[in-house]
């Protein structure tokens, strides 16, 4: 019973009183009383913190003092209903603290009555709900961004709109920057007062420090957002350097808060995103930087979706240009071959006539060969199957068989080919052929371009650590535009059906990748159009001893496009060829008869298989394509047979499946050679012989 009796006295009126008083001095809410007439009694600690005044600074003074002018009426509506005894519960408005910056509030206001029960005063008791719509307001500007970018693939557009969407909603000036081709460009810019945005740009454009670690070259160098809670004039004083014109207009903006964030998707940094506070006095904190970047990330993504989706309609263009222009490529050639063909069949084409018509075929399918080579040397390019055989080269004697190939066709178009060679050119390492192919594509191509009369100079010299060819011609020129792109795969200055040069666009390519396995360097330059234009290989010279040079002098590769038939003595070997294609058998046949061979042909592998079982043969030739049972499939099943005569009969692959992928399978399942069309009658004749022992030459 004494238990009660305590508590009954530790609830004496006094005590009630300083209970109560630490209550609300513990609130995390802003408790204030205050008079009939507005006047401020008591003011507890969270209402210090909330608004930032002290108590002493606001008691006996109006509560009118930290609410905001167009919102004044509120406190004559709120006193009005505390006179008549009501409560205000959970009025939701704006107010000011000291520092200028607006809060949102909820206001719970209820009567203060004397002990008469007379309405004496007002208690407010006022919670930060700042938070809470800042989260509400976040995520309805995040909704509506992002249903922006989603809204087309024109990024710039849509960047510009959610520039505008940001102010004043999250800031007074926003901008984006992109950054294109090494440059940064400034896509979108928003502002509160539209009349600001050409100041803006100019400090920008005369002020702005890349150096500086707040730049946004430098957030988007380092890819780290960055802060300034509060930009002092000291902070602006110091950026302008004594410059008093660059401290006078940078002061005219009025800047209060700067966030800058990169924009990264993928890994790749894309540009940035400036938030700028200014009129509004609003004060960035962590929380707005890491609202920043979420909003950096939905644009970045934006924006490589963007770019992702141009390069995939770009080069699905490029597909299509280079389609056509293969389709173009081959068709001229094979007009060629196939009119001849059949003048000469039809006997439209005797005596000189018909040895200029085969001139002809044989010149069209040397170019059809070359153009299938180049499709093929950017499919080992792609795939990284493109390997060197490495050895001593001279480099002056590489460029002079190169030359000596093209220079024919220089001779007939009237353009003249001079050549200067450096006596201290030294040896590089690399491969002949391909090094052939480097300069054959460089000055076949400054032939192609240079008018009837022109020149074309090569130069091969020592600079320091390097050997250099240096292509130069007097001819059309390189569009500045198109420069940049010049050694692009399927890039063309002119892909129109009104060109005045053929090709596919491929051997600048071809020729940049080979000269960079060779651990070198290709550039191109050109003042525009009509102005010439120079090619510039840099190749690493090599130390060699001078016997392997010697070899090299002994044993010269013949130059690309030369045309030696050696004839071995085929008589008496016995060659089953099978191929679905008669054309290709008949080739085949008339080309080993040529040299003594007898040939039997079959379409199909079952009647090859059924062939060599019934008759003896020294060579098979077997095309891989073929219906039903492909060439690999017969290989295997001979290698597997019991009779001797069919599981070791010398094989080759002849055909049209030339990638090094097909010649590696066909060696693994059986073949000893791997032959690709189109052949040349002499490699066949040589691959025969040596499958059949018949090396020497008839």
């Amino acid at each position: 019973m004494d238990e009660p009796r305590d508590i009954e006295g530790a609830l004496r009126e006094p005590d009630i009183a300083r209970h109560l008083a630490a209550i609300v001095e513990s609130s995390d809410d802003a408790i204030i009383s205050k008079d009939l007439n507005g006047i401020i009694i008591t003011w507890n600690r969270s209402a210090e913190r909330m608004f930032g005044y002290a108590a002493d600074e606001v008691i006996g003074k109006s509560i009118r003092l930290i609410i905001p002018h167009d919102r004044q009426t509120e406190e004559d509506e709120v006193l009005s209903r505390i006179r008549r005894g009501e409560t205000v519960e959970h009025f939701e408005t704006m107010r000011r603290r000291k520092d200028g910056e607006m809060l949102a509030i909820s206001l719970t206001v209820s009567p203060i009555r004397a002990g008469s029960g007379e309405i004496v005063g007002a208690s407010k008791i006022a919670r930060d709900i700042s938070q809470q719509r800042e989260s509400v307001r976040r995520a309805a500007f995040l909704a509506e961004a992002s249903t922006i970018l989603a809204s087309s693939l024109d990024y710039e557009s849509t960047l510009k709109s959610v520039a505008n969407l940001a102010v004043p909603a999250i800031a007074d000036w926003c901008a984006v920057d992109i950054e294109r081709d090494g440059d940064i460009v400034r896509v979108a810019v928003a502002h509160v007062d539209p009349t600001k945005i050409a100041l803006a740009t100019t400090i920008r454009e005369r002020y702005e420090d890349p150096e500086s670690a707040y730049s946004v070259p430098a957030v988007i160098r380092t890819r780290k957002p960055v802060l300034i809670p509060h930009i002092t004039d000291d902070m602006i004083v110091a950026t302008a350097r004594g410059d008093e014109e660059r401290l006078r207009v940078v002061r005219s903006l009025g800047l209060s808060s700067y966030i800058c964030v990169p924009l990264v998707a993928h890994g790749q940094t894309l540009g940035a995103l400036s938030l700028v506070a200014a009129e509004s006095r609003r004060r960035y904190t962590d929380s707005d930087i890491a609202f920043a970047q979420d909003v950096a990330y939905r644009a970045a993504l934006a924006v490589d979706n963007a770019r992702a989706y141009d390069q995939t309609q770009r080069a699905n263009r490029l597909k299509d240009e280079f389609l056509a222009t293969l389709s173009h490529e081959l068709r001229t050639p094979l007009n060629a071959i196939l009119g001849y063909s059949r003048m000469i069949r039809g006997g439209l084409a005797g005596g000189d006539k018909q040895a200029k018509a085969i001139a002809a075929v044989e010149r069209n399918a040397t170019s059809l060969t070359q153009i299938v080579e180049d499709v093929l040397d950017v499919s080992r390019i792609v795939s990284g199957k493109l390997r060197l055989d490495v050895q001593p080269v001279e480099l002056p004697q590489v460029v002079e068989h190169a030359i000596d190939t093209v220079r024919p066709a220089a001779n007939a178009k009237g353009v003249r080919i001079r050549l200067v060679l450096d006596p201290r050119a030294a040896p590089v390492s690399g491969d002949p052929e391909r090094l052939q192919q480097i300069v054959w594509n460089l000055v076949s191509n400054a032939v192609k371009f240079t008018s009837r009369g022109g020149l074309v100079q090569v130069r091969v010299e020592r600079v320091n650590s390097h050997v250099e060819v240096v292509v130069s011609d007097n001819g059309v020129g390189i569009p500045t535009e198109f420069l940049p792109h010049i050694f692009e795969r399927f890039r063309q200055a002119d892909a129109s059906t009104t060109r005045q040069h053929g090709g596919l666009g491929l051997g600048l390519a071809i020729t940049r990748h080979l000269v960079e396995l060779h651990g070198g360097s290709v550039h191109a330059s050109s003042g525009g159009s009509g102005t010439g234009a120079t090619f510039r290989v840099k190749l690493p010279v090599m130390i060699v001893h001078p016997e392997a040079l010697q070899e090299r002098r002994e044993h010269p590769r013949s130059a690309r496009g030369e045309f030696e038939i050696s004839v071995p003595n085929l008589r008496g070997v016995r060659v089953v060829a099978v191929d679905d294609d008669g054309d290709a058998l008949l080739l085949v046949r008339d080309i080993l008869e040529a040299a003594g061979a007898s040939v039997m042909t079959v379409d199909t592998a079952a009647a090859a298989i059924d062939l060599l079982e019934r008759s003896t043969s020294d060579v098979l030739l077997a095309d891989l394509g073929m219906p039903q049972m492909d060439g690999f499939e017969l290989i295997a099943h001979l290698r597997r047979s019991s009779n001797t005569a069919l599981r070791d009969i010398p094989a080759a692959a002849l055909t049209a499946y030339a990638r090094s992928e097909d010649r590696a399978k066909a060696l693994r399942t059986g073949f000893q050679m791997h032959l690709a069309k189109p052949i040349d009658p002499g490699e066949l004749m040589a691959a025969v012989a040596a499958l059949a022992k018949r090396i020497q030459p008839d």
